[in-house]
């Protein structure tokens, strides 16, 4: 069956890409990862009533069964919900009823990322994902408007549990589900999307240690034709900075990120999913990109600056800025101000599990024990590593 699935899923009749796993495996009422083992073979469908359901869903003729089956190939339809949980019925999604679901799920996008921000990706992720499956579950039946502003949520969705596993450390679940996002972004034909989430993989191409890729998906996402915000282009140029600054080229880093400046400062509207991208915003990136040209004292200033300023809601945000403001100390020989700096974000890996900020503060661990402060790089690496331990 799993041989069958997969060759269903990549034929012509799809189109040039394949239906994607989490799609059909949402027609079939299991996990995409259970999919992806049935068709690896690595899991068995060897219950005769799961390999009719099977069937039925995929429209096979009995004929073409090598098992026996009760339905005739006319009854065989993709499972449509026809209730919400609970046993709510399932209205029609026509007009205004199309339009009133796919902006309760925005809005309930809103509080995940709210809540994500204050307690990081691990309670999230599960919440998240059953939105998607909901979104998967309306999608097959969905058609004209409805199934554009469907593709639209789920593209933001997908984008989203994207950045929770980028944030959990899952770097290569994080691409998977941004190409999820793009592929959506792309039949709904929405060209902003298509932009953000080629930056969001610029972004996840950066925590790889891929400056080439980080740099090519930057220039993707700014050269997207359309109608981009300008803080849209200001996230790409902000990438585009990070890469080179990869690179040690600090001419064009700078170059991109005076083009960030520029475009940052231009006013935002409510509903750019990149008004977060703001001059003091890309003034902290800023300030990680002379880190990693070598020239912390230009940081220091900027980031102890911006955290002062820092808004209490954004507290996982917060520790990556006290880890990189760490990081920064410790590459100026400060060894004392950087281990106090990291303890205070330590803590807050403690509370939201960010990897992202771990990755950073076994990095200032490791940057005080090479530059003689060893007993203090031991410290930071143990209290991080029991911190973690205790997350477990």
């Amino acid at each position: 069956m799993g041989t069958v699935v997969a060759a269903y899923r990549h034929h012509p009749m799809h189109g040039r890409r394949a239906l994607a796993q989490a799609l059909v495996a949402g027609w079939l009422g299991i996990t995409q990862g259970q999919l992806s083992r049935v068709e690896s073979g690595r899991s068995k469908v060897r219950d005769l009533d799961r390999l009719r359901a099977y069937a039925a869903t995929l429209r096979i003729p009995p004929s073409l069964l090598w098992f026996e089956t009760d339905h005739p190939p006319t009854a065989a339809r993709r499972p449509r919900p026809v209730t919400l949980p609970g046993g709510v019925p399932r209205p029609s999604l026509t007009g205004a009823t199309d339009s009133a679901m796919t902006k309760s799920l925005l809005t309930t996008l809103r509080q995940y990322s709210t809540a994500d921000n204050v307690y990081g990706p691990a309670p999230m992720l599960p919440l998240a994902g059953a939105q998607m499956s909901f979104i998967d579950s309306l999608l097959p039946t969905a058609t004209g408007t409805e199934r554009t502003r469907l593709l639209y949520v789920g593209a933001r969705f997908a984008e989203f549990i994207g950045w929770l596993n980028q944030d959990s450390g899952d770097l290569r679940a994080a691409m998977t589900w941004s190409d999820r996002a793009l592929d959506m972004a792309r039949e709904a034909r929405n060209t902003a999307i298509v932009s953000y989430v080629l930056m969001r993989k610029s972004h996840i191409a950066l925590d790889a240690v891929r400056p080439d890729l980080v740099l090519a998906l930057a220039q993707a996402a700014g050269e997207v034709p359309g109608d981009l915000t300008p803080r849209m282009r200001a996230l790409s140029a902000r990438q585009e900075a990070h890469a080179h600054a990869m690179f040690g080229d600090q001419d064009a880093c700078v170059r991109s990120l005076d083009r960030a400046f520029e475009l940052a400062a231009e006013p935002a509207e409510e509903r750019d999913i990149a008004r977060y991208g703001t001059p003091n915003y890309i003034e902290m990136e800023a300030a990680h990109c002379w880190v990693e040209l070598g020239k912390p004292d230009k940081a220091l200033e900027v980031l102890q600056q911006g955290l002062v300023e820092w808004k209490p809601d954004f507290r996982r945000d917060l520790g990556m800025g006290l880890a990189r403001f760490a990081i920064a100390h410790a590459r100026t020989g400060a060894s004392d101000d950087a281990l106090d700096i990291a303890l205070e974000s330590i803590r807050i890996v403690g509370d939201t599990g960010s990897a992202r900020t771990a990755k950073q503060l076994f990095r200032a661990s490791s940057i005080l024990e090479k530059s003689g402060a060893r007993n203090a790089g031991t410290d930071l690496r143990h209290t991080l590593q029991n911190t973690l331990r205790q997350r477990r």
